[in-house]
Protein backbone atom coordinates (compact mmCIF):
# COMPACT_ATOMS: atom_id res chain seq x y z
CA UNK A 1 0.00 0.00 0.00
CA UNK A 2 1.70 3.62 -0.89
CA UNK A 3 0.04 7.14 0.11
CA UNK A 4 2.02 8.24 -2.89
CA UNK A 5 3.34 7.09 -5.69
CA UNK A 6 6.25 8.93 -6.76
CA UNK A 7 6.81 11.28 -4.48
CA UNK A 8 9.47 13.81 -4.47
CA UNK A 9 10.09 16.72 -1.68
CA UNK A 10 13.33 17.98 -1.26
CA UNK A 11 14.24 17.40 2.50
CA UNK A 12 18.13 18.43 2.14
CA UNK A 13 17.05 21.73 0.47
CA UNK A 14 14.01 22.89 3.30
CA UNK A 15 16.24 21.80 6.50
CA UNK A 16 17.15 25.11 7.94
CA UNK A 17 13.51 25.73 7.89
CA UNK A 18 12.73 22.50 9.90
CA UNK A 19 15.80 23.24 12.16
CA UNK A 20 14.84 26.49 12.57
CA UNK A 21 11.04 24.87 13.31
CA UNK A 22 12.57 22.79 16.27
CA UNK A 23 14.26 25.24 17.87
CA UNK A 24 11.46 27.55 18.19
CA UNK A 25 9.56 24.14 19.85
CA UNK A 26 12.74 23.85 21.80
CA UNK A 27 12.61 27.16 23.14
CA UNK A 28 8.88 26.90 24.15
CA UNK A 29 9.39 23.61 25.85
CA UNK A 30 12.19 24.73 27.93
CA UNK A 31 10.04 27.79 28.73
CA UNK A 32 7.18 25.49 30.08
CA UNK A 33 9.40 23.19 32.00
CA UNK A 34 10.48 26.40 33.44
CA UNK A 35 7.57 27.68 34.19
CA UNK A 36 6.62 24.70 36.02
CA UNK A 37 9.44 24.20 37.96
CA UNK A 38 8.95 21.82 40.51
CA UNK A 39 5.50 21.43 40.02
CA UNK A 40 6.02 19.39 36.86
CA UNK A 41 7.16 16.60 38.83
CA UNK A 42 4.39 13.73 40.29
CA UNK A 43 4.78 12.94 43.70
CA UNK A 44 6.53 10.15 42.39
CA UNK A 45 9.66 11.77 42.45
CA UNK A 46 8.79 14.61 45.02
CA UNK A 47 7.76 12.48 47.86
CA UNK A 48 3.69 12.97 48.62
CA UNK A 49 0.42 11.85 48.85
CA UNK A 50 -2.24 11.14 46.26
CA UNK A 51 -5.76 10.44 47.28
CA UNK A 52 -8.47 9.71 44.40
CA UNK A 53 -12.57 9.23 45.34
CA UNK A 54 -15.53 10.51 43.94
CA UNK A 55 -18.54 11.86 45.82
CA UNK A 56 -21.55 9.03 46.25
CA UNK A 57 -24.66 11.61 45.04
CA UNK A 58 -23.55 14.26 42.34
CA UNK A 59 -20.29 15.94 41.23
CA UNK A 60 -18.43 18.47 43.15
CA UNK A 61 -17.05 21.01 41.31
CA UNK A 62 -13.34 21.85 41.67
CA UNK A 63 -13.81 25.20 43.21
CA UNK A 64 -15.91 23.67 45.84
CA UNK A 65 -13.38 21.05 46.66
CA UNK A 66 -10.90 23.74 47.00
CA UNK A 67 -13.13 25.75 49.33
CA UNK A 68 -13.56 23.19 51.92
CA UNK A 69 -10.11 21.81 51.69
CA UNK A 70 -8.55 25.29 52.41
CA UNK A 71 -11.03 25.65 55.29
CA UNK A 72 -9.51 22.47 57.10
CA UNK A 73 -5.85 24.00 56.08
CA UNK A 74 -5.02 22.11 53.06
CA UNK A 75 -5.19 24.45 50.95
CA UNK A 76 -2.14 23.56 49.49
CA UNK A 77 -3.36 20.49 47.28
CA UNK A 78 -3.00 20.01 43.77
CA UNK A 79 -6.53 19.14 41.96
CA UNK A 80 -7.37 17.44 39.03
CA UNK A 81 -10.92 16.33 37.78
CA UNK A 82 -11.47 13.07 36.12
CA UNK A 83 -14.54 14.01 34.60
CA UNK A 84 -15.59 10.16 32.87
CA UNK A 85 -15.47 8.90 36.77
CA UNK A 86 -16.79 11.72 38.45
CA UNK A 87 -13.96 11.65 40.53
CA UNK A 88 -11.33 13.85 41.62
CA UNK A 89 -7.36 13.46 42.19
CA UNK A 90 -5.54 15.52 45.40
CA UNK A 91 -1.74 15.65 45.22
CA UNK A 92 -0.13 16.55 48.66
CA UNK A 93 3.37 17.44 47.63
CA UNK A 94 5.01 17.59 51.48
CA UNK A 95 7.27 15.66 52.75
CA UNK A 96 5.12 13.37 55.04
CA UNK A 97 5.58 10.28 57.44
CA UNK A 98 3.32 7.55 56.88
CA UNK A 99 1.75 9.28 60.21
CA UNK A 100 1.33 12.48 59.11
CA UNK A 101 -0.29 10.69 55.94
CA UNK A 102 -2.99 8.72 57.54
CA UNK A 103 -3.89 12.21 59.26
CA UNK A 104 -4.08 13.99 55.89
CA UNK A 105 -6.19 11.36 54.57
CA UNK A 106 -8.51 11.11 58.48
CA UNK A 107 -8.56 15.62 57.66
CA UNK A 108 -9.55 15.44 53.74
CA UNK A 109 -12.34 13.34 54.61
CA UNK A 110 -13.42 15.04 57.89
CA UNK A 111 -13.33 18.43 55.70
CA UNK A 112 -15.49 16.86 53.03
CA UNK A 113 -18.26 15.83 55.41
CA UNK A 114 -18.56 18.76 57.04
CA UNK A 115 -19.13 20.51 53.95
CA UNK A 116 -21.23 18.19 52.24
CA UNK A 117 -22.94 16.05 54.58
CA UNK A 118 -25.52 14.73 52.26
CA UNK A 119 -22.86 14.13 49.69
CA UNK A 120 -20.29 11.35 51.20
CA UNK A 121 -17.00 11.37 49.55
CA UNK A 122 -15.83 7.89 48.95
CA UNK A 123 -11.83 7.27 48.68
CA UNK A 124 -10.96 4.82 45.74
CA UNK A 125 -7.49 4.91 46.19
CA UNK A 126 -4.51 6.64 48.16
CA UNK A 127 -0.71 6.62 47.46
CA UNK A 128 1.91 7.69 49.65
CA UNK A 129 5.81 7.87 48.60
CA UNK A 130 8.12 9.49 50.58
CA UNK A 131 10.88 12.09 50.21
CA UNK A 132 13.88 9.72 50.29
CA UNK A 133 11.96 7.31 48.25
CA UNK A 134 11.16 10.14 45.52
CA UNK A 135 14.54 11.22 45.11
CA UNK A 136 15.79 7.97 44.88
CA UNK A 137 13.36 7.19 41.89
CA UNK A 138 14.34 10.74 40.36
CA UNK A 139 18.01 9.48 39.94
CA UNK A 140 17.34 5.80 38.12
CA UNK A 141 14.53 7.70 35.85
CA UNK A 142 17.45 9.87 34.61
CA UNK A 143 19.80 6.84 34.44
CA UNK A 144 17.31 5.22 32.64
CA UNK A 145 16.87 7.99 29.95
CA UNK A 146 20.71 8.60 29.74
CA UNK A 147 21.64 4.52 29.45
CA UNK A 148 19.29 4.15 27.30
CA UNK A 149 20.65 7.29 24.73
CA UNK A 150 23.96 5.81 24.96
CA UNK A 151 23.26 2.17 24.54
CA UNK A 152 21.28 3.29 21.05
CA UNK A 153 24.43 5.83 19.98
CA UNK A 154 26.92 2.21 20.27
CA UNK A 155 23.85 -0.52 18.73
CA UNK A 156 23.62 2.47 15.42
CA UNK A 157 26.92 2.71 15.22
CA UNK A 158 27.88 -0.93 15.08
CA UNK A 159 25.24 -1.36 13.06
CA UNK A 160 26.31 0.74 10.61
CA UNK A 161 30.17 0.66 11.34
CA UNK A 162 30.28 4.71 11.44
CA UNK A 163 29.41 7.20 14.57
CA UNK A 164 27.96 9.38 11.93
CA UNK A 165 24.94 7.21 12.15
CA UNK A 166 24.58 6.64 15.42
CA UNK A 167 25.25 10.07 16.65
CA UNK A 168 22.81 12.08 14.24
CA UNK A 169 20.20 9.09 15.24
CA UNK A 170 20.06 9.82 19.23
CA UNK A 171 20.66 13.29 18.56
CA UNK A 172 16.95 13.42 16.50
CA UNK A 173 15.96 10.65 19.53
CA UNK A 174 17.09 13.22 21.99
CA UNK A 175 15.07 16.27 19.69
CA UNK A 176 12.00 13.88 20.27
CA UNK A 177 12.14 13.22 24.07
CA UNK A 178 12.53 16.85 24.95
CA UNK A 179 9.90 18.21 22.46
CA UNK A 180 7.35 15.21 24.51
CA UNK A 181 8.59 16.55 27.97
CA UNK A 182 8.07 19.91 26.33
CA UNK A 183 4.31 19.09 25.33
CA UNK A 184 4.01 17.58 28.36
CA UNK A 185 4.64 20.76 30.67
CA UNK A 186 2.75 22.46 28.08
CA UNK A 187 -0.25 20.55 29.12
CA UNK A 188 -0.30 20.95 32.31
CA UNK A 189 0.35 17.21 32.95
CA UNK A 190 3.04 16.23 35.47
CA UNK A 191 5.91 13.55 34.96
CA UNK A 192 5.73 10.65 36.49
CA UNK A 193 6.90 6.84 36.14
CA UNK A 194 4.58 6.37 33.65
CA UNK A 195 5.60 9.20 31.49
CA UNK A 196 9.23 8.36 31.95
CA UNK A 197 8.18 4.83 30.76
CA UNK A 198 6.37 6.98 27.85
CA UNK A 199 9.54 8.29 26.85
CA UNK A 200 11.82 5.39 26.56
CA UNK A 201 9.07 3.65 24.67
CA UNK A 202 9.24 6.79 22.53
CA UNK A 203 12.72 6.04 22.18
CA UNK A 204 12.32 2.72 20.99
CA UNK A 205 9.96 3.60 18.59
CA UNK A 206 12.18 6.40 17.10
CA UNK A 207 14.96 5.06 16.82
CA UNK A 208 13.61 2.08 15.20
CA UNK A 209 11.96 4.17 12.58
CA UNK A 210 15.14 6.01 12.14
CA UNK A 211 17.28 3.04 11.49
CA UNK A 212 14.91 1.74 8.48
CA UNK A 213 15.59 4.72 6.84
CA UNK A 214 19.19 5.16 7.57
CA UNK A 215 18.92 1.61 5.97
CA UNK A 216 17.43 2.61 2.62
CA UNK A 217 20.10 5.52 2.44
CA UNK A 218 23.23 3.24 2.91
CA UNK A 219 21.59 0.73 0.86
CA UNK A 220 20.97 3.08 -2.03
CA UNK A 221 24.80 4.46 -1.22
CA UNK A 222 26.11 0.95 -2.47
CA UNK A 223 24.02 1.00 -5.08
CA UNK A 224 24.94 4.20 -6.60
CA UNK A 225 28.82 2.53 -6.36
CA UNK A 226 27.73 0.18 -9.44
CA UNK A 227 25.18 1.69 -10.82
CA UNK A 228 26.56 5.65 -11.66
CA UNK A 229 27.33 9.01 -9.67
CA UNK A 230 24.35 10.72 -7.67
CA UNK A 231 24.79 13.52 -5.22
CA UNK A 232 24.23 12.58 -1.99
CA UNK A 233 21.36 15.38 -0.89
CA UNK A 234 19.64 13.95 -4.28
CA UNK A 235 20.39 9.84 -2.91
CA UNK A 236 19.08 10.92 0.54
CA UNK A 237 15.96 12.22 -0.99
CA UNK A 238 15.09 9.87 -3.19
CA UNK A 239 15.54 7.58 -0.14
CA UNK A 240 13.78 9.69 1.98
CA UNK A 241 10.74 9.62 -0.40
CA UNK A 242 11.08 5.70 -1.46
CA UNK A 243 10.16 5.23 2.54
CA UNK A 244 7.60 7.82 2.68
CA UNK A 245 4.66 5.71 2.30
CA UNK A 246 6.30 3.17 4.79
CA UNK A 247 6.57 5.86 7.47
CA UNK A 248 3.12 7.24 7.12
CA UNK A 249 1.57 4.03 7.17
CA UNK A 250 3.93 2.65 10.60
CA UNK A 251 2.92 6.21 11.87
CA UNK A 252 -0.85 6.35 11.37
CA UNK A 253 -1.17 2.83 12.55
CA UNK A 254 0.51 3.34 16.22
CA UNK A 255 -1.13 6.82 16.05
CA UNK A 256 -4.95 5.33 16.02
CA UNK A 257 -3.80 2.82 18.36
CA UNK A 258 -2.80 5.75 21.04
CA UNK A 259 -5.55 7.66 20.48
CA UNK A 260 -7.65 4.27 21.39
CA UNK A 261 -6.11 4.46 24.93
CA UNK A 262 -6.51 7.99 25.22
CA UNK A 263 -10.14 7.87 24.30
CA UNK A 264 -11.02 4.50 26.74
CA UNK A 265 -7.63 3.97 28.46
CA UNK A 266 -8.87 6.00 31.48
CA UNK A 267 -7.00 7.81 33.38
CA UNK A 268 -4.76 5.69 34.99
CA UNK A 269 -2.82 5.59 31.24
CA UNK A 270 -4.04 8.86 29.91
CA UNK A 271 -0.35 10.35 30.34
CA UNK A 272 1.34 7.60 28.84
CA UNK A 273 -0.98 7.78 25.59
CA UNK A 274 -1.29 11.42 25.89
CA UNK A 275 2.98 11.60 25.80
CA UNK A 276 3.06 8.87 23.03
CA UNK A 277 0.76 10.40 20.80
CA UNK A 278 2.56 13.14 20.61
CA UNK A 279 6.08 11.56 20.61
CA UNK A 280 4.93 9.49 17.82
CA UNK A 281 3.96 12.52 15.37
CA UNK A 282 7.28 14.40 16.42
CA UNK A 283 9.35 11.12 16.12
CA UNK A 284 8.34 10.43 12.24
CA UNK A 285 9.09 13.86 11.68
CA UNK A 286 12.66 14.46 13.07
CA UNK A 287 13.30 10.78 11.23
CA UNK A 288 12.40 12.72 7.87
CA UNK A 289 13.19 16.79 8.68
CA UNK A 290 15.96 16.07 11.70
CA UNK A 291 17.97 12.95 11.52
CA UNK A 292 18.98 12.51 7.73
CA UNK A 293 20.03 16.24 7.13
CA UNK A 294 22.34 15.20 10.07
CA UNK A 295 23.61 12.58 8.53
CA UNK A 296 24.18 14.77 5.40
CA UNK A 297 25.50 17.85 6.93
CA UNK A 298 28.00 16.23 8.94
CA UNK A 299 29.57 13.72 6.34
CA UNK A 300 29.63 17.16 3.92
CA UNK A 301 31.93 18.44 6.21
CA UNK A 302 33.58 15.64 7.34
CA UNK A 303 34.20 14.56 4.03
CA UNK A 304 33.93 10.54 5.76
CA UNK A 305 32.10 7.58 3.97
CA UNK A 306 29.44 6.73 4.96
CA UNK A 307 29.04 2.94 3.73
Amino acid sequence: MEFFKTPKFDYIKHYKFFFGLSAVLAVVSVGAIVVRGKSLLSIDFTGGTLIQGYFEKTPVPLADVRSALSKAGLGGAELQSVPEHNAVILRFKTKQSEEERRTIESRVKNAFAAAHPDNPFIEERAEFVGPVVGAHLKVKAGLAILFSLLGIVVYVAFRFRNWIWGVSGVLALAHDVFLALGFMAVMNREISITVIAALLTLAGYSINDTIVIFDRIRENIRLRGRTGKEGLDALINRSLNETLSRTIITSLTVFIVLISLLLFGGEVIRDFALALTFGVVVGSYSTLFIATPLVYLWQSKSGRSLR
